[in-house]
């Protein structure tokens, strides 16, 4: 039970940051859009793999982009919150892939 509290309360407080961070006029609107992409990616009807022709590969195609960009976004957003105290600079939350 302890730990569905937890999970919850992560929850509600990644929503809460996420809200920040969409409002932060220093974030560009490419970014801001990045978050809101796999929740438009996976209603609308354009997929990479249609779920008409292979309903599994399609489904998996949408979670994995989804769980993709959200990783990401989150991370990011994270990463403001650390370096909302200091004078934020856009070229700090670059995502570094090594």
């Amino acid at each position: 039970m302890a730990k569905k509290l937890n999970t919850f309360k992560m929850v509600i407080k990644n929503i809460r940051l996420a809200s920040k961070y969409i409002s932060d006029p220093k974030v560009p609107i490419l970014k801001k859009a990045l978050l809101l992409f796999p929740l438009i990616y996976i209603i609308s009807p354009l997929d990479l793999v249609p779920e008409i022709l292979l309903p599994f590969l399609g489904w998996l195609d949408d979670t994995a982009i989804a769980l993709t960009i959200w990783n990401y976004m989150f991370n990011l957003i994270n990463k403001y919150e650390q370096n909302n105290d200091n004078e934020y600079t856009l070229d700090d939350d670059e995502y570094k892939v090594e």
